[in-house]
């Protein structure tokens, strides 16, 4: 709930590519929470898998009377949004 706590403060849209953070857009997305465009990972050439950045575009009413998207906050939310992977 920390990120959504942090989502809610951050200028939207934004973009995430850090893997684990769209891996909790996709649980906050499938929880209702948020909207967010995220891109299926894919093969590359060399068969790793790659994912790319997602788009974190609103809060929903739910996400917002989440109680702990008003608390106050227990540690620094990680999310900072337009944040790039290296090597890219």
């Amino acid at each position: 709930m920390n990120l959504l706590r942090g989502l809610a403060t951050a200028q939207l849209p934004c973009a995430e590519a850090d893997p684990a953070m769209i891996d909790r857009l996709r649980i906050l997305e499938a929880a209702g929470q948020v909207e967010a465009l995220i891109p299926p990972a894919r093969a590359d050439f060399d068969d790793r898998l790659r994912q790319d950045a997602a788009t974190m575009v609103s809060i929903t009413p739910t996400g917002r009377k989440t109680p702990a998207a008003d608390a106050p906050p227990e540690e620094p939310s990680r999310f900072i949004g337009t944040r790039r992977r290296s090597g890219e």
